[in-house]
């Protein structure tokens, strides 16, 4: 059993430059094979191809074949294709249909005509199996994206496609999660025979389990197949790949530690009738740099709302000195914030002026604009909409647009998931660099601990409902 394509051309416009350039490939049922590279290379084409979305939904495909089993996926009808394969996107939001984890397992199983005798049997069994039973009555909108990708692997246990496409699966899960839902995907892999494919810009996760690391550039595979054995640190570093134990070398200036611009005090918030997190206390200065960690569904994110207004809360939340939830109209640019999915924060119908509705009052505001699109490699997308924009590059101009205005505070969740090394450095070099020059007050979220040990001057953690210093 087999992916197999052959000299595939594969372009999103007519008049532009191909994406997967003369590919050829095959990958092997049996195996667990993941792909690497640079953002932008083709990696997420390839996987939509393979899953039968494209060129149906988006883009024209020049020449070439895929075939999955020997069948063109973007022939069949929905209905059959999920027998086939099934994916997992970047953001499993985008893929849930129901209001409940109960419902959304129920309904993956109402699409494939499953007795209505047997649903319930089988869903009990891929809840335990990807160990989130705690979860079955929980709304989707309420999880956590870590929790969001648990459930999206348990539905895909649930239609049983031969083969399992993944993007990003571990971009913003913690380790430990990342860790079970791998050795899942191996149980998967070796014990019911389900092929699997898989695109990551992080490979210590896989390390354990791949079979084989190719790594995609300028649309094509590169002749090298690695495995945990045989990886070539310097080259994945050179080609964008987030290499294990390597470093981001930033190069900033030294903290100059200003006045405090945010204090938390005994912030409590309450989901239904679960503590969130509890007595939450902290300190944030100008100009300084902090980095939030903790396990998925700690409430990092819900913390983070709850500074933005989209959750209530007890206790005191203070922006130089004024609770946050008295500020005057005119005030509330003083925060800023980058979300976990930035198609929640567009504003503008172009990337170009996206930038320039937080540069408005500058006399500078359009050669600041080249410059910021530039530095974020998105000056040759300038005219199209946001939306057009793959995951990684509206990663990256959400937080782009954010930093055109003048907070004293920037709360960023999760900046650099699902991006390269290159494009992660260039986030983070950018960030960091506002911080330091216009005293603003940084905190970001990640999973990624050597990011939070390079950037960060103070290291915080979420665990067990309190924020303590790591």
């Amino acid at each position: 059993m087999s992916i197999r394509i052959e000299h595939l051309k594969f372009t999103y416009f007519e008049d532009r430059k191909d994406i997967l350039s003369d590919l050829s490939a095959e990958f092997d049922a049996g195996e667990i094979t993941i792909l690497t590279g640079a953002s932008g290379c083709g990696k997420s084409t390839l996987l939509y191809l393979a899953a039968g979305i494209y060129p149906h939904s988006a883009g024209v495909l020049r020449s070439g074949t895929l075939e999955v089993e020997g069948v063109r996926p973007d022939s069949l009808t929905p209905k059959k294709r999920c027998t086939l394969v099934g994916m997992m996107f970047q953001n499993p939001e985008l893929q849930f249909c129901m209001d409940t984890v109960e419902h959304e397992l129920l309904f993956c199983l109402e699409n494939i005509c499953t007795p209505r005798e047997a649903m319930m049997e089988q869903v009990e069994k891929a809840l335990a199996f990807c160990e989130i039973s705690h979860l079955k009555e929980r709304t989707l909108h309420s999880l956590s994206g870590g929790e969001r990708q648990k459930v999206m692997l348990a539905c895909l246990t649930l239609l049983a496609p031969k083969w399992l496409l993944l993007d990003e699966p571990f971009a913003n899960i913690d380790d430990a999660s990342a860790r079970m839902i791998a050795g899942k995907l191996k149980e998967l892999n070796r014990t019911r025979g389900i092929g699997i494919l898989a695109v990551d810009h992080r490979l210590e996760n896989w390390l354990g389990i791949a079979d084989q690391v190719r790594v995609m550039e300028n649309g094509v595979l590169r002749p090298e197949v690695m495995d945990a054995n045989t990886l070539d640190p310097e080259l994945l570093k050179e080609l964008g790949v987030i290499v294990p134990g390597e470093a981001y070398e930033p190069k900033l200036p030294k903290a100059d530690p200003g006045d405090v611009v945010l204090e938390l005090k005994n912030l409590t918030l309450r989901h239904q009738n679960n503590v969130i997190f509890r007595n939450v206390n902290g300190s944030f200065r100008s100009g300084c740099i902090y980095a939030v960690l903790g396990e998925s569904g700690c409430g990092k994110s819900s913390l983070f709302g709850a500074l933005s207004g989209l959750y209530s809360y007890q206790g005191q939340a203070l922006l130089q000195g004024r609770d946050l939830r008295k500020l005057r109209k005119k005030d509330l640019g003083k925060i800023g914030f980058v979300t976990q999915n930035p198609q929640d924060q567009f504003v503008s119908d172009t990337v170009r002026e996206e930038i320039l509705v937080g540069l408005k009052k500058r006399e500078d505001a359009e050669e600041k604009t080249e410059e910021i699109l530039r530095g974020i490699r998105l000056w040759r997308y300038r005219d199209i909409s946001p939306y057009m924009l793959s995951q990684g590059q509206q990663r990256r101009l959400g937080v782009a647009a954010l930093m055109a205005y003048p907070c004293k505070v920037l709360v960023c969740d999760e900046p650099t998931y699902a991006q390269d090394r290159n494009n992660t450095a260039a986030i983070m070099d950018s960030l960091c660099r506002q911080a330091r020059e216009h005293g603003v007050a940084l905190i970001f979220s990640t999973h990624d601990r050597q990011l939070a040990q390079d950037y960060a001057d103070e290291i915080l953690e979420l665990k067990g409902g309190s924020l303590c210093v790591h």
